[in-house]
């Protein structure tokens, strides 16, 4: 995935991360669909910059999920 605005790469754990505001979009499912994962405590939030953001194995998951 090509590194744009709102996304994060973190060189010592190797993980890409999205803003929220750009995770439904990104991961092409409904907006209430990321929310949802969230409140339900199964897309963990994590800050990065001060930023609150989802890393980009979790957010493939939830679209795997949600796929089905």
């Amino acid at each position: 995935m090509k590194l744009t605005p709102g996304t994060f790469h973190n060189h010592g754990n190797s993980l890409q991360y999205l803003t929220l505001t750009r995770a439904a979009e990104a991961a092409g499912v409904a907006a209430h669909e990321v929310t949802n994962a969230v409140s339900n405590g199964k897309l963990p939030v994590h800050e990065v910059s001060g930023c609150k953001c989802v890393t980009l194995a979790d957010l493939l998951k939830l679209k795997s999920e949600v796929a089905k």
